[in-house]
């Protein structure tokens, strides 16, 4: 469904009381899908450790209808084959109506 989209990726929120806050955008492209997990899988050319594990983050696609947002958690972050991958699980679902 948003296999090899374009995809930005920031951080919104720290979890830890004192963590740091990266406002950095990160492109991406959206390797995979997972509907009934609900799991996006983001290639990143970025070092895997500039993500952190205790974020909340939005992650925007770029779809041939237009953009869709979502927000939720890293789970993992990890290499193989194809690079630097991030395994994102999506909170509340999709939305279209994006608010810049």
């Amino acid at each position: 469904m948003y296999e090899k989209c374009k995809a930005r990726f920031k951080m919104m929120r720290v979890i830890l009381k004192d963590g740091y806050l990266d406002e950095a955008s990160y492109s991406c492209q959206v390797i995979r899908y997972q509907k009934e997990e609900e799991c996006i899988y983001l290639l990143t050319e970025t070092d895997l450790p500039a993500f952190s594990l205790d974020g909340i983050y939005e992650c925007r696609i770029d779809t041939p209808d237009g953009t869709v947002a979502c927000t939720g958690m890293i789970l993992e972050r990890y290499w193989n084959e194809l690079g630097n991958v991030i395994k994102f699980r999506i909170q509340n679902g999709f939305y279209k109506n994006l608010v810049n």
